[in-house]
């Protein structure tokens, strides 16, 4: 055939079949470049639309993030208000009346809104509409509320007890106000009156105002009806359009796609506009973003015309071209294979990496999961600490080896990988039961566990193994993956190297966890935890010295629920932090009813300390409360102590420079160590109820109670017993040296007013000598 080309166009046209060659090129090429212009060109116009819509849609998802969590703080305020009231037994008008026309009531309606800037005033009104208080002024103006959409939306008791209103002219300040609204009701459910936020539209004008979306651009804050809150640029209301405020085409904006889309003239404006539109996540409302359309279409023809430029300068050239793009063709190629080798490669142990890995699985997945293999995941235990203390060089160098153990332990036709960080996983076929699966483990397990010689340091490492079979444990990709990390999780839950094979028990306890897990975010946003304190007595005299705050929680479905189920899900998912510092906080209030010189003693997590807010949080709590610091006693674990990480003891020292005591829980059952009390300059250990409980029957336990406090004497430490529950434990603590008892003989933990009361009967005892 190609000679039967190059006689026939040489024979018409004189030119070399090389020529006719290179033409047939330039042609195919200059054909492929036009189209790959005119495709380019297409695409650039539809990239140009999704970025600017991208663009758009984050400005309109973090704006109504945070206008959301605005007015969720506006409602925690409403909803604290009118919890306060029922507190206060308000339950029907008169008592309104009376409690809410005071200045104390001033002031707490003041200092609820402290600290928040975009809420302006609140206001109360009765059944009638009449307002009765309002931090605008005290006492209270002249003012009636009755005739407002939103105080008809409460009285007539039809919806959520939270309304939020189209913006109005506020009768008392005469500003265009944003309006959220809370019912309140008397116990038997009856109408009592209105409670109100009222935000400064123009401070989410402002707001909206500072996002650049670009020229020609509209953002607004819009009620799912349409009606403008706030918009950038303004729209003025004012008394003549109080009654029917600016709007936009809500329905046309809504039906746009979730990604966002071009909205007609006179949805968004006069001009047609790209728009996204995001709903606020817990009020009917919605951030719309519209940019003009012209805007875009200038912003594709600035891309689209120097590549038409380009095209035609390159088809003039092709000729010249082909040759150097064959070559660079060639070394493309050549480049692309090495990348290719490069991408699959972990560049640390010369392993396979997380893509290589997953790319065999999915190729037996292909399969049809019938051939029988295990799935090893592999975690290295304690591996960070190496890392952290002799650093990244030695760290890596133990990767290494670990990764050449791996290799000559496994069979040749195993495949193993390295996912990342200290995480491996290898795949080995033909296995076919869970003994022959941990047989493999036991190999793995051993060589790792044998010592590594890495520059003159002998390293000592475990692993933590989990395991799923195919196609026992199924027979796709997904399941076979989250089972064998399940697997894991539960290996290194239940201690360090070991290893765990997938079963559906376990597949039944991991589910609880993440229920749980679920329920504890839920419990902290429903408010379904509370504080308990249990008394701690001097041990001579047994007089009340203060409290130890304990966090309990009680699910409307679970009861109560332990602290050592929750606390632990709680560390591992960072609630611990929120939890935390509102534990500080409602200890320190709390104690400031005890009468001085009552402590109150709360614990830490050691994952405060990691996130590194504990001193910040401590010093907030004790500001809030007005409870002076050396009333305040904080219980840390040994495990905080050993942490490298967080700045502890730079954080202890400067807690106890701030006259905060510092005590040590459950000494005596971890790493108990002498340069622990002095470095960190502890103030007081905590006997663990462990050895308590054995005192009267157990030598070991009462060498070990006499060793403690001897300790504490010598250190000048004081010493607190835990588990005190006969008079025969507390006697023999109490002559040997315990400063302090604490336990269910002297006294359970008790619900804020009833150690409150206990606090007061203490200090008439005393008074009373």
């Amino acid at each position: 055939m190609r000679e039967l080309i190059k006689t026939r166009l040489g024979a018409h046209s004189g030119i070399s079949p090389v020529e006719v060659v290179i033409l047939v090129i330039d042609a195919l090429l200059i054909l492929f470049i036009a189209v790959a212009t005119l495709s380019a060109a297409a695409q650039l116009s539809a990239d140009a639309v999704d970025k600017q819509l991208r663009i758009q849609s984050n400005i309109a998802d973090v704006m109504s993030d945070e206008i959301n969590h605005s007015f969720q703080a506006m409602e925690l305020v409403l909803i604290g208000v009118s919890d306060y009231l029922k507190s206060k037994g308000v339950n029907d008008q008169v008592a309104l009346v009376s409690e809410t026309t005071s200045q104390p009531a001033f002031e707490m309606l003041r200092a609820r809104m402290s600290g928040l800037a975009f809420l302006d005033a609140l206001t109360i009104t009765d059944e009638t509409g009449r307002v009765l208080a309002s931090t605008r002024t005290w006492p209270a103006p002249e003012a009636y509320f009755g005739d407002r959409p939103y105080f008809k939306a409460m009285q007539s008791m039809v919806g959520p007890p939270t309304y939020l209103s189209r913006p109005i002219i506020g009768r008392i300040a005469g500003r265009p106000n944003l309006v959220l609204s809370h019912r309140m009701t008397s116990s038997a459910g009856s109408f009592l009156g209105v409670v109100n936020a009222a935000s400064d539209q123009d401070y989410f004008a402002n707001r909206l105002a500072r996002v650049d979306v670009g020229a020609d651009s509209v953002i607004a804050f819009v009620l799912n009806d349409g009606t403008v809150m706030a918009q950038s640029p303004a729209l003025v209301l004012d008394k003549a359009s109080e009654a029917n405020p600016p709007k936009h085409d809500a329905e046309a904006l809504f039906a746009l796609p979730s990604t966002g889309g071009l909205a007609p003239a006179g949805v968004l404006g006069d001009r047609e506009r790209y728009v996204a539109v995001r709903r606020l996540g817990n009020f009917p409302a919605a951030i719309v973003v519209g940019v003009a359309a012209g805007t875009v279409n200038d912003e594709v023809r600035r891309a689209v015309i120097p590549l038409a430029i380009a095209s035609f300068v390159v088809c003039a050239v092709i000729v010249l071209v082909t040759g150097l793009w064959s070559r660079q063709l060639r070394r493309d190629r050549r480049q692309s294979a090495r990348q290719y080798v490069q991408a699959r490669t972990d560049v640390v142990t010369g392993l396979s990496n997380r893509l290589c890995f997953v790319e065999w699985l999915e190729a037996l997945d292909k399969g049809g999961g019938t051939a029988p293999y295990a799935l090893y995941f592999a975690d290295l235990d304690n591996f960070k600490t190496i890392n952290d203390t002799l650093g990244h060089d030695i760290g890596d160098k133990l990767l290494a080896a670990v990764a050449e153990r791996l290799v000559d332990n496994l069979g040749s036709d195993d495949r193993v990988a390295r996912l990342g960080g200290d995480e491996f996983a290898f795949i080995c076929m033909d296995v076919t039961d869970e003994g022959n699966a941990l047989r493999i483990a036991d190999i793995v397990v051993s060589a790792i566990r044998q010592p590594f010689l890495i520059e003159g340091h002998h390293l000592n490492i475990t692993s933590s193994i989990g395991i799923s079979l195919c196609p026992r444990d199924g027979r796709d990709l997904v399941s076979l993956l989250k089972n064998a990390d399940l697997a894991l999780f539960k290996a290194k839950a239940d201690g360090r190297g070991l290893t765990r094979v997938f079963s559906e028990d376990l597949a039944s306890i991991m589910a609880t966890r993440r229920e749980l897990q679920a329920d504890l975010e839920e419990a902290w946003t429903l408010g379904q935890f509370y504080l308990v304190y249990q008394p701690i007595y001097e041990a001579t005299g047994r007089r009340l010295s203060g409290f130890e705050a304990l966090l309990r929680w009680k699910h409307p479905i679970r009861g109560e629920v332990r602290p050592d189920a929750f606390i632990p899900i709680a560390e591992e998912t960072g609630l611990i932090n929120r939890l935390g510092a509102w534990v500080l906080e409602k200890a320190c209030a709390d104690a400031m009813a005890w009468p001085a010189p009552l402590f109150v003693s709360v614990n830490l997590s050691p994952v405060q300390f990691r996130e590194g807010a504990i001193e910040a949080q401590v010093h907030r709590a004790l500001r809030l409360s007005g409870l002076p610091n050396e009333r305040l006693e904080l219980e840390i674990t040994e495990s905080t102590l050993l942490q490298k990480e967080g700045g502890v003891q730079s954080i202890l020292a400067n807690l106890r420079g701030a006259r905060i005591n510092i005590a040590l829980d459950d000494f005596g059952t971890g790493y108990s160590s002498l340069r622990y009390l002095i470095d960190f300059q502890i103030d007081r250990i905590k006997v663990d109820r462990y050895f308590v409980e054995g005192l009267t029957d157990k030598s070991s336990s009462q060498a070990i109670i006499q060793a403690i406090l001897a300790l504490a004497s010598t250190l000048g430490l004081q010493c607190t017993a835990e588990g005190i529950e006969t008079e025969e434990q507390a006697e023999i603590l109490g002559t040997g040296g315990c400063s302090h008892l604490q336990g269910y003989l002297l006294g359970r933990p008790l619900l804020p007013d009833q150690a409150k009361a206990l606090a007061r009967a203490a200090e008439r005892h005393v008074a009373a000598g």
